[in-house]
């Protein structure tokens, strides 16, 4: 019976994991990647106001606000404060996929994001 109890509840999680995991961006997350898919040195100011709006939402995940902090603080490259903040959070096997490679990408930003990061950051932003 435990092994049995054991297995079930094995399985629940194993399938919360698969579930979280195939769950789509969200909405900051998608609005993140077209920003910095098209980025050139630093947000424009309408974006910087997007990204603060970001940074204020009631609804935003931690990650998302600080990605979006970093964001508004880039000039050419991360800012040298957030860059471990971003550098964690790539690493992080709990954050979601759409996060790690929002902050994966601004950490090792250098004016612009390369080609293949483009095309990730686009399919990211497009993703439903």
């Amino acid at each position: 019976m435990r092994a049995l109890i054991s297995f079930a509840l094995a399985l629940s999680l194993a399938t919360s994991f698969a579930v979280a995991a195939a769950q789509a961006p969200s909405a900051n997350v998608r609005t993140m990647a077209g920003i910095l898919a098209k980025l050139n040195h630093f947000p424009n100011d309408a974006e910087k106001a997007t990204l603060g709006g970001i940074v204020k939402s009631d609804t935003a995940t931690a990650h998302e606000k600080t990605i979006a902090q970093a964001l508004i603080n880039t000039m050419h490259t991360a800012n040298a404060a957030d860059k471990p903040k971003l550098e964690a959070m790539a690493k992080d096997s709990a954050a979601p996929q759409g996060v790690k490679t929002l902050a994966g990408v601004i950490a090792s930003l250098n004016h612009t994001a390369s080609p293949a990061e483009k095309a990730e950051l686009t399919k990211l932003a497009a993703a439903n």
